[in-house]
């Protein structure tokens, strides 16, 4: 082993040679002492407590011996800064996840569902994490009915009083008391769930619900927001199935006459059926001649919507198979998440396709267990209220994540098997996602503080 010694020496001396150009190195550098502070938050923490005289001074004894950098850019990469969300546009608050209604296609009537209502420790404080957050809509809903929730409009009220534009998806079951009429003529958006004005065939649907308490409720509303020279948007959210699918024309002809002015067109998910119910099926299930019927309808019923200056939106499986807008792939997913088996139809994305979607940018769903989750649809928690702050919550790790998944295509199960948002090229989205980040933090850079 006559030959280690020799090599040793070498080593050592080549070791010399480096830290001695190294030290050359840091006396020649440039320093910022901003940069280096703020890039280092345990060197400020050592400078403020005095344990290190200067910023300078740690740089020169051990920073640069650590690979610390002396000067550069505070900003971070363009790639890092599109997995950030600089505001969120809309927080979703799921007052209750309990519902009124039994409708036979709806988790909530599966067995062993269990509901539970939002419990804010401090709601003014989170009033205020939303002002920081530059939220500007407010949705009052998440899987329950919000109009069962005690107070509901005095939250309401509240809400539209700190300066936010208020949305809400409501069953309008119930008879609507004066105060909640009041209340709901300062939303700007009503979202209606009705999917037919066949009384006997909504009542054996959606079980609890009646046409003409709707209907009541609905005429109530829009006489109370005319008075008060408000001008809501009311909608109307229908699920398509084998059942509801022949009546489409009817439905639309019937609700543009009321002041109804948008539609949507959700697509079934299937949970197994509810004993003595009646029992629904996809739309893709009907006969040919029933499918032919139930394509009249809805061709009729996307005219009538024109015809008004109405707007649509519908889903893409519900799109592909009554439209007939591109070629029909549609896959299945089976999937358990919470107490029952839904079946989902989706489209599945090919190669350079991810799906066109930029709630995780947008919107936190607030859950009645406060769970927080990017919209309605997604199945996985990013984060819980109790845990972590919602700022930290939306540009954590599991958000960023799942963003970074939608601008690579590599989407999670949830975003792949999506039945309500179409697909569009990743370089595409990536342009919205590049202009939504750039317009949101000049917003927030604008914005009076």
């Amino acid at each position: 082993m006559r030959f280690a010694e020799p090599m040793l020496r070498n080593t050592a001396r080549a070791l010399r040679r480096q830290w001695w150009r190294l030290r050359q190195a840091v006396d020649r550098a440039p320093f910022d002492e901003h940069f280096y502070l703020a890039a280092y938050s345990d060197v400020a923490a050592a400078v403020e407590e005095g344990r290190v005289s200067t910023a300078y001074q740690h740089f020169h004894e051990s920073g640069a011996s650590e690979g610390r950098l002396a000067f550069g850019s505070l900003e971070p990469d363009l790639e890092e800064m599109l997995l950030m969300a600089p505001t969120t546009a809309m927080v979703y608050l799921e007052l209750t996840s309990r519902c009124n209604l039994r409708c036979v296609y709806c988790p909530v009537s599966q067995p062993g569902y269990v509901g539970a209502d939002l419990v804010l420790a401090n709601f003014d404080r989170f009033v205020e994490v939303m002002h920081a957050r530059r939220v500007q809509i407010v949705v009052m809903n998440g899987h329950g009915e919000s109009s069962i929730v005690k107070d509901w409009d005095a939250i309401a009220d509240r809400l539209a009083d700190e300066g936010f534009r208020l949305h809400i998806t409501t069953n309008l079951a119930k008879r609507l008391t004066a105060s909640e009429v009041s209340a709901l003529s300062r939303f700007d958006m009503i979202l209606v769930s009705v999917d037919t004005v066949d009384a006997s065939l909504l009542a054996e649907l959606r079980r609890g619900a009646n046409l003409d308490t709707i209907l009541r409720n609905l005429e109530a509303v829009i006489g109370h927001a005319a008075r008060r020279h408000r001008d809501p948007e009311i909608a109307v959210s229908c699920v398509v199935s084998d059942r509801s699918a022949l009546g489409i024309a009817a439905l639309v002809d019937t609700l543009l006459a009321v002041g109804v002015r948008k539609f949507r067109f959700g697509d079934l998910v299937e949970y197994p059926a509810v004993d003595g119910a009646m029992t629904v099926r996809h739309v893709s299930t009907l006969s040919a001649d029933e499918l032919a019927d139930a394509r009249a309808q809805f061709r009729h019923a996307l005219d009538a919507i024109g015809a008004r200056g109405a707007i649509v939106n519908v889903d893409p499986p519900v799109a592909a198979i009554l439209e007939r807008i591109g070629e029909t792939r549609l896959e299945v997913d089976v999937r358990t998440p919470d107490t029952a088996t839904k079946i989902v139809r989706f489209d599945r994305p090919l190669a350079l396709e991810t799906r066109d979607c930029l709630d995780p940018w947008r919107i936190a769903f607030v859950h009645a267990s406060g769970e927080v989750r990017p919209c309605c649809f997604y199945e996985e928690t990013l984060g819980q209220l109790d845990a972590e702050p919602l700022p930290d919550i939306v540009n954590g790790a599991r958000f960023r994540e799942l963003r970074r998944g939608l601008l690579s295509g590599e989407l999670s199960r949830s975003c792949a098997s999506c039945n309500a948002r179409s697909l569009i090229g990743i370089d595409l989205l990536r342009a919205k996602v590049e202009e939504y980040v750039e317009y949101e933090a000049n917003r927030t850079a604008d914005a009076p503080r």
